[in-house]
């Protein structure tokens, strides 16, 4: 796969961001930052010409051992966005505003992995947010 692709999932990975900076409850800020982590996995993975299904976070491991660690980390947000999502688990703004900055953290470090040009540093303005509504 060609640059092309990849960086057009870079950008819908700084566009969850930006989602998730803009997020007025927790749990949708969780989930955009859940997004844009795997969008930025995606993109490293699609680049490496992986195709069809397989788990993101353990392949993104075996491709690029240096980010193991992170998949690990997503992986576990993974669970823990499902059960979001199903309303099995309350996320805190807390957990929620962690996550986000680890996903920045991590959409900057693929970025970096794929030698793509960083995104013009945005400024983005965190929401108030709650838990519930």
């Amino acid at each position: 796969m060609g640059a092309g692709p990849a960086l057009a999932l870079l950008e819908q990975s700084r566009q969850s961001l930006a989602d998730a900076y803009a997020a007025e409850l927790a749990a949708v800020r969780f989930v955009a930052s859940q997004d844009a982590s795997m969008r930025a996995a995606a993109a490293l993975v699609a680049r490496q010409g992986r195709t069809g299904p397989q788990d993101l976070w353990p392949l993104l491991a075996r491709q690029a051992p240096e980010l193991g660690e992170w998949a690990d980390f997503f992986a576990l947000a993974a669970v823990h966005r499902q059960e979001v999502e199903s309303h099995a688990r309350r996320v805190s703004v807390r957990e929620a505003d962690d996550l986000l900055r680890a996903a920045e953290t991590f959409v900057g470090h693929v970025t970096s992995a794929l030698g793509m040009p960083s995104a013009h540093p945005a400024v983005h303005r965190l929401a108030a947010a709650r838990e519930t509504a």
